[in-house]
């Protein structure tokens, strides 16, 4: 009151001490904004700097003002914790400093910052499960059960908060709201999300069970007996009742996807391609880095091609491989002496043995999975190590540490990158899902035992149920060749002739019947054809008046004599069918210049099948099914 009256700084401090007011009454939700008062409250937040509220889409242009420096890219996300700190003040540290920069910075967000029982959930989830990659699983889960409790508020604008709404008479309204969010259709009678609609419920009852300890240990006005007699009368809803209302029709939503969903496994060219192109992309890289050991570019390609490299042999989940750390690697010494087992080993396998490295690494649920090195990997990662103070952080822990960050490679993202770059023919069927299906499912053409199969599924680092159930041979692929010589047989009455046989001994001589059925369709499509071709090429010559020799193929037939058919025989239809084995698998013609390649290298066996006779031949066999 002291300074001239409408000068700017006696007009500065009286907008910040307007701004201080403002900001001290919003814990009773009381906000007004410095500009547009018409702005909903939802979309207000405050600057850290001078505490004004603003709308959160031009909330950088004020702090970029106000603090005279960018924002940065985590503006409102800061200030959105800020603000949930003041609303609720008992926000766990870990929580404000890894999970909440963490979270999108959205309305769901802020919703889940602001509930304390939302975040006291987190908090525990977080402790449970200490590993640094399940801070954003913790957003996640936060933000199921805000999303869950902005609906609820929807439905009934009085319910305030989650523990306020965990009681046995808004049980109909999670069932409701979680419908909605798992996008439930009446028509259709199916969930679009039904793994939300599963493991809500999950969350839900350990809500109550931390709400249950929260009344039991602070002191609430209400009846203690009465909170607690109401959140364990919703742990025996969920407990008993969810499944009927959402989750039996979610878990049914779930298999009916699976049923039909083709499992592609990558081809063997392909990964002999992929394999051959990391390791040219590794010794380019090498190249590089001992002419400039300062080349970031070519460290982190070499980086990424060992990566790529242990994926490929090992078979490993990516956030298993990308979580290992340095200290594991370079600790781990293999003992090389077992003179006490040579007797049960090959030659082979005690080379293996010598100079193969192996390092147990976490697994899922806390398993150890054991992850092998090969030698011309252990000389590259030594290069590796020996580079890595000059482009990664000392703070990084990972093996793979991603140059410049405190974090480790993006596994699943650099796999497809060099798959696609590698040449093959079905990049997106080389995952590392898929790899280690492919690795399972290959295992069957060997003769192994239990207890090989079992140190198998340990090596893979799940349970034999799992690698029988999930990895073993596609179903699509069993019922299809294995059980349809069954059903053949007792359809013929043959069943008697196999007993005491497994279905893979069991041959059934329906080859011969399709080669036969195959070549009389195959000739008969020919005939067809030519015919049709003679008769058309006589009208045209009618019509056109042109002279029969121009309308006649090519030395094929002279002039004045009738076309003759001329049969093809099995070898010449075995050469073509082998030469055009993926045109026929994949339904597209040849084309001129392949025929007469084709033509050139079979020398006399197709000399009188001219290059349209054999792109028919082709076109005739896949367009039937015959192949």
């Amino acid at each position: 009151m002291a300074l001239t009256p409408k000068s700017r700084e006696r007009r500065l401090l009286i907008d910040n001490l307007r701004k201080q007011g403002n900001y001290l009454k919003n814990v009773n939700g009381y906000y007004k904004p410095v500009r547009s008062p018409q702005i909903n409250k939802d979309n207000l937040l405050p600057c850290q700097n001078c505490h004004g509220f603003y709308s959160a889409k031009l909330l950088y242009r004020h702090k970029k003002r106000c603090l005279g420096t960018s924002a940065g890219s985590n503006c409102r996300a800061d200030s959105q914790s800020h603000l949930a700190s003041i609303i609720n003040k008992k926000v766990d540290v870990q929580m404000q400093e890894q999970v909440f920069p963490r979270m999108r910075a959205d309305k769901i967000s802020l919703e889940a910052k602001k509930d304390p029982l939302i975040c006291a959930f987190g908090s525990r989830y977080l402790k449970t499960h200490r590993e640094k990659h399940f801070i954003l699983v913790t957003s996640r889960k936060m933000r199921e059960l805000s999303r869950l409790l902005l609906f609820m508020k929807k439905i009934d604008p009085s319910i305030t908060n989650l523990f306020g709404a965990l009681k046995p008479k808004y049980f109909n309204y999670f069932v409701e709201a979680t419908k909605k969010v798992a996008q439930y259709d009446e028509v259709k009678d199916a969930y679009s999300a039904p793994t939300f609609a599963m493991n809500i419920a999950t969350s839900l009852k350990q809500c109550c069970e931390i709400a249950l300890t929260l009344s039991l240990t602070t002191n609430i006005s209400t009846s203690t007996a009465e909170v607690e007699s109401d959140l364990k009368n919703m742990i025996h809803l969920f407990t008993s009742n969810w499944r009927f209302e959402v989750s039996n029709q979610a878990a049914n939503d779930l298999s009916i996807k699976k049923w039909n969903k083709v499992t592609i496994v990558p081809l063997a060219d392909d990964l002999k391609k992929l394999r051959v192109h990391l390791i040219e992309r590794a010794k380019d890289a090498i190249t590089s880095l001992n002419n400039n050991e300062n080349d970031e570019k070519a460290f982190t390609t070499l980086l990424e091609t060992i990566y790529c490299r242990v994926i490929l042999l090992n078979r490993k989940r990516p956030g298993e491989l990308e979580r290992m750390t340095l200290y594991s690697y370079n600790e781990c010494i293999n003992k090389t002496d077992y003179d006490e087992y040579d007797s049960l080993l090959t030659p082979t396998e005690k080379i293996l043995l010598k100079s193969f490295k192996r390092v147990v690494i976490r697994g899922k649920r806390g398993r150890g999975v054991p992850v092998s090195f090969s030698c011309d990997v252990q000389d590259h990662i030594g290069l590796l190590l020996t580079l890595r103070p000059k482009f990664v952080d000392v703070k990084n822990p990972f093996l793979f540490g991603k140059p410049g960050f405190l974090t480790s490679v993006a596994g699943y993202k650099i796999l497809q990158k060099y798959a696609h770059s590698s040449g093959a023919k079905n990049p997106s069927s080389i995952t590392c899902t898929k790899l280690r299906k492919h690795l399972a499912t290959l295992s069957q053409l060997f003769s192994m035992k239990e207890t090989e199969i079992d140190q198998l599924a340990t090596f893979m680092g799940h349970t034999i149920g799992v690698h029988k159930n999930s990895y073993r041979l596609p179903d699509d692929i069993h019922q299809v060749a294995k059980i349809s010589k069954l059903l053949i047989l007792l359809e013929n009455g043959c069943s008697n002739e196999f007993k005491g046989k497994t279905l893979d001994e069991i041959d059934v001589n329906i080859e011969g019947d399709l080669i036969e059925e195959q070549s009389n369709e195959t000739a008969k499509m020919e005939s067809t054809y030519e015919d049709n071709d003679l008769e058309h090429n006589e009208q045209k010559t009618k019509k056109f008046m042109v002279t029969e020799k121009e309308n006649m193929p090519r030395g094929k037939i002279k002039k004045g004599r009738k076309r003759e058919h001329v049969p093809w025989t099995e070898e010449q239809k075995k050469v073509v069918e082998q030469y055009f084995f993926e045109h026929i698998k994949q339904k597209i013609p040849p084309k001129k210049w392949e025929c007469e390649k084709l033509y050139e290298e079979s020398g006399e066996l197709l000399k009188n099948k001219e290059w349209k006779k054999i792109k028919v031949f082709i076109q005739n066999v896949y367009s039937k099914n015959i192949k």
